[in-house]
């Protein structure tokens, strides 16, 4: 039974039916790995019952059944496993390294399931040597502030210690708002800005950024602030590294409705004294000139500044500007979304078009 950040193995969950042989290995690829493996079935009808996986996954330490934090590198679907033994796999599939610049030890995991899921964990065998991955890189000091309406990022360099031939996908810098300091995966939180800074070639790098960016959001409360570097990949944006920073930051709830009703009852409450005291028709009128000078403000107020793609209709999608009508379609059929990021897998949505319209989009 796992997480996408935990791997463990509960007592009495494992049949034995089928075992990791004493032949197995990895070997990555560029964005590939291939897992080999040398399956010993022990109980041929138990084993034709179920679907079956081969997993690579990188935790923090020696995995022994009990829980340690993880992240799933690569899964190899083998489906059911008919009589005879042992049988042999060895196949490549996508993989999705863990952000950071950690060591990582590496665990082969056979899984059972069903329907494609495979969370039962049956067997695993550790390597013994551990594995730093190459993929672009934070380095040096970063450091963010914020102010009313932007987010000032500064980041002493970025490098691709990728070989010289291995052109990055387009990467990203994004400043995250969390729920918990960083640590793998999908980010649990709201995006406060974010900008695309192109491709870097392996063995080159970046010094000195300074960026100047809109402030997307401002949720109210208290957070964990983390700065990802993330790359456009098959599996879309994925985080290669980050920066976790020490101090939390908060925000207090924004009451735009309140401050609007006060405005709009001091004209009726003077109004209303007016009339108590019958002034003269010279205070009256008086009177009656300030009432919608007050309430002007009110209407800029309320005015919504970003368009919601998870609760907005697709009327209200489609007055974005920049946005088309029939891609305003394709984000109410594909909703929800998790993060602005994801809308890049919405029919007739490129990245381009995307950054150009994050400062009218939020979830």
């Amino acid at each position: 039974m796992h997480t996408s950040n935990t791997l463990q193995a509960p007592l009495g969950q494992s049949s034995g039916a089928v075992r990791i042989g004493l032949n197995h290995g990895y070997a990555f690829d560029g964005d590939n790995v291939q897992l080999d493996a040398e399956l010993l079935v022990t109980n041929p009808e138990e084993a034709a019952s179920q679907e079956w996986a081969l997993q690579l996954w990188a935790c923090e330490a020696p995995f022994s059944g009990q829980p340690v934090r993880a992240a799933m590198v690569a899964e190899l679907p083998v489906g059911s496993l008919e009589a005879g033994s042992p049988a042999w796999v060895s196949a490549f599939t996508a993989a999705c390294p863990p952000a950071g610049q950690a060591g990582h030890n590496m665990v082969l995991v056979l899984a059972a399931g069903r329907d494609g899921h495979f969370d039962q964990v049956q067997d695993y065998a550790n390597f013994p040597r551990t594995e730093t991955f190459a993929q672009p890189r934070l380095v040096g000091n970063t450091g963010f502030s914020v102010g009313e309406t932007t987010v000032s990022l500064s980041v002493d360099g970025i490098e691709n210690p990728r070989a010289a031939d291995n052109l990055s996908g387009t990467l990203s810098l994004e400043l995250w708002a969390l729920d918990a300091p960083y640590s793998n995966g999908i980010p649990n939180g709201m995006q406060v800005a974010a900008s695309t800074i192109g491709s870097l070639a392996g063995q080159n790098g970046w010094q000195g950024l300074a960026l100047e960016l809109p402030l997307a959001a401002r949720p109210a409360g208290t957070w964990h602030i983390a700065l990802l570097l993330r790359e456009w990949t098959a599996f879309g944006y994925v985080t290669r590294d980050f920066t976790n920073f020490p101090l939390p930051l908060s925000w207090e709830a924004e009451a735009v409705a309140e401050p609007a009703a006060e405005v709009v009852a001091e004209p009726v409450a003077v109004a209303k004294t007016a009339t108590e005291a019958k002034p003269a028709p010279k205070a009256k009128s008086a009177t009656k000139a300030a009432a919608p000078k007050a309430a002007a403000p009110a209407k800029a107020a309320t005015a919504p500044t970003t368009v919601s793609v998870n609760k907005a209709s697709e009327a209200e999608l489609a007055t974005v500007k920049g946005l088309p009508k029939a891609v305003a379609s394709a984000i109410v059929a594909a909703r929800p979304f998790k993060t602005l990021d994801e809308l890049v897998k919405v029919k007739g949505m490129g990245v381009k078009m995307l950054d150009k319209l994050k400062g009218s989009l939020s979830l």
